[in-house]
């Protein structure tokens, strides 16, 4: 009967010891490399480990990006680009599912230009410019809290929801447009003219990241602008295309 361990290869028997020295090196060898596997395997279950959500009450600045908006303006459609910035602050996670967070926004101001139609660009009669158009927050305690999801693991996916009211200061409103708004004539050029939102916008993100890095965000429905505290629509835009970028908060 052999008395050699069932669970293993005997080591070879030699007058002076060297096949078993070798048997020995191999044995260690292959330990090490089984070793390294198991750490490697180790690391990538580490990697696989998703993003840990902002804690309740952080801030989180965003640059904003919306090249080519139309903002439609007394039936003619002018696109502008705008840039700046939008903040939010994280208002609730759910306990149960970490990554189930309600985020306000705190700030929000974007800036555009229409410098009008001149040279090839006028379809007829050159058209003068609306100049700056500013969009800033009407107030954020009336704005609907933003949502965020977690929607992958693996590799990490995000869907966020932005509900906006804004104001918006156009500098060189349209004359006509003046005097329907207010209801008489005017015999200067009119004051810049100042509209809100009549509902939020709602804008819906699909994210690799959060805080965002470039990704844009759609708009889901058209925004009607009225002379605050008046139903009638002045303005609208019907897209809003907007990419936001992550900022250091200094």
């Amino acid at each position: 009967m052999s008395t050699s361990d069932e669970n293993g290869p005997e080591p070879p028997h030699d007058a002076d010891g060297t096949a078993r020295r070798d048997f020995l090196k191999k044995a260690a060898t292959g330990a090490a490399a089984a070793a390294g596997g198991l750490a490697f395997v180790g690391g990538q279950a580490s990697a696989a480990q998703p993003p840990t959500p902002p804690s309740v009450g952080a801030e989180i600045p965003c640059s904003c990006l919306a090249p080519g908006v139309p903002l439609t303006i007394q039936a003619a459609t002018v696109q502008i680009d705008f840039s700046g910035q939008i903040k939010v602050r994280v208002e609730s996670a759910n306990p149960l599912n970490p990554w189930s967070l309600k985020l306000k926004v705190i700030g929000h101001e974007v800036t555009g230009t229409d410098n009008g139609d001149s040279g090839e660009e006028a379809k007829s009669a050159q058209r003068e410019g609306l100049g700056r158009v500013h969009i800033k927050q009407s107030d954020a305690e009336v704005t609907p809290e933003s949502l965020l999801e977690m929607t992958q693991q693996s590799p990490p996916k995000f869907e966020q929801t932005m509900f906006l009211n804004f104001t918006m200061t156009i500098e060189n409103p349209p004359q006509q447009l003046m005097e329907r708004s207010l209801g008489v004539s005017l015999t200067k050029r009119p004051e810049p003219l100042v509209l809100t939102t009549k509902n939020p916008g709602k804008l819906v993100g699909h994210l690799n990241n959060f805080p965002p890095q470039g990704e844009v965000y759609q708009l889901q429905n058209p925004i009607e602008l009225v002379v605050p505290n008046h139903d009638e629509t002045i303005a609208t835009i019907d897209r809003f295309p907007v990419q936001v970028g992550g900022l250091d908060d200094s």
